[in-house]
């Protein structure tokens, strides 16, 4: 019973924030956020807390210095591992990092010794954005760094199974305070950088307006029109706290939805 006792109070759980498409460097790991991507919205989570850092204008699916997929394995290592577990919060293309690393682990991820509860995704960016999509095709292929390619919306859905999540349950957090120009290119409801069909974690791109395990909607302009049927990607979820509609918030406010 002592041993059993001692065990528990040595054990640490922290939440690890991995942020999205930036144009500074904010690499690290640990208990700094370098160059002050989240600001003071992680107040909103009490406990431990831990960032992962790179530069947010290289592509998150890379591995190398100052590259996402190196410093989350090395966060995740370090604080979700022997004894000590850890929820992810991610925002943005953090999402698309995070997912991508938890479908190439090669398993389940108690399996490779990680103890993670879950992800709440914060407008997630891993369906990719139109907003990408379009500056890519106005400027042939030539603008935008490597994290605006790697949000092509083809790009980033061919990128990986987003079907495997490593067994890790994916909450999502979509907000829909959009903004005219954004919202024009945006199909559905968005929130000036990502519509719903990413933020929400649907399985295919389309104009909606819910977020839920599964949505059909009738499409086209009558008597050409017909129901269309859009599912969340296997282990992805609406965050429990967060109503069908999603919230009022546009892509920077919610950073600060992390506690959910």
């Amino acid at each position: 019973m002592t041993l059993a006792l001692a065990g528990s109070l040595s054990a640490q759980t922290y939440t690890v924030f991995i942020h999205g498409k930036s144009g500074s460097n904010h690499n690290g790991v640990g208990t700094t956020d370098v160059n002050n991507y989240w600001g003071s919205s992680t107040n909103s989570v009490s406990g431990s807390k831990i960032f992962i850092g790179y530069d947010g204008t290289t592509d998150p699916r890379t591995y190398g210095s100052s590259r996402a997929q190196t410093n989350v394995t090395t966060g995740l290592t370090n604080y979700c591992k022997n004894g000590k577990s850890c929820k992810i919060v991610c925002h943005s293309a953090g999402c698309y990092a995070i997912e991508y690393w938890l479908s190439n682990l090669g398993g389940t991820a108690s399996s490779k010794g990680f103890s993670i509860t879950k992800v709440t995704a914060l407008a997630a960016a891993s369906g990719g954005s139109e907003l990408a999509s379009a500056l890519n095709g106005i400027t042939f292929g030539f603008g935008g760094n490597a994290m605006d390619k790697a949000l092509i919306v083809g790009t980033a859905r061919g990128a990986f199974n987003h079907n495997n999540t490593g067994s890790i349950g994916v909450y999502h957090v979509p907000g829909y305070k959009g903004m005219i120009g954004a919202s024009l290119i945006l199909p559905g409801e968005d929130d000036y950088a990502v519509a719903y069909h990413s933020s929400c974690g649907y399985n295919r791109t389309g104009g909606l307006s819910k977020c839920q395990s599964s949505l059909t909607q009738s499409e086209g302009i009558w008597p050409f029109n017909s129901n269309q049927t859009y599912v969340q990607y296997s282990g992805h979820y609406r965050a429990p706290s967060v109503a069908a509609s999603g919230l009022y918030l546009n892509h920077s406010e919610i950073k600060a939805e992390g506690y959910r």
